[in-house]
């Protein structure tokens, strides 16, 4: 684990990469996979597709830090991590918006979705302190 996180230490490029890939795979399951299953999760899937829409953004963004490779890196992978943030908080909204309705899978998958994103951005604002 040492290994892989001096790795991105030292080639944070590849930060934006693994951001923008979990990105997407957030937003097809968003829009794609979690729609065919609403009526187990009781997330309206008006709100399912409204959630896609950050994670879509988020990953032409970071995909395109990882082409360009910014000399500047830190400071766009800072905007990406508190977007990241902002992301959970967007999400703990609808979440609670839609509390009454949602049933306890539901719950469990944005509460294990969220803890995987604050894990990824508090890594990311900990990579530009260094």
């Amino acid at each position: 684990m040492k290994n892989q996180i001096q790795f991105l230490k030292n080639n944070p490029r590849y930060i934006f990469l693994i951001d923008g890939l979990g990105a997407i795979l957030s937003g097809v399951l968003l829009s794609l996979v979690l729609p065919l299953f609403v009526g187990l999760l009781g997330m309206p899937i008006n709100t399912l597709y409204i959630l896609s829409i950050l994670p879509f953004v988020y990953a032409v963004y970071s995909l395109l830090c990882y082409f360009l490779n910014p000399f500047q890196w830190k400071f766009y992978l800072r905007v990406i991590a508190a977007a990241n943030f902002f992301y959970c908080v967007f999400t703990m909204f609808y979440l609670v918006l839609n509390l009454e309705q949602t049933t306890v899978i539901c719950e469990i998958y944005f509460v294990l979705e969220m803890i995987v994103v604050v894990s990824l951005a508090s890594f990311e604002w900990k990579l530009t302190k260094s």
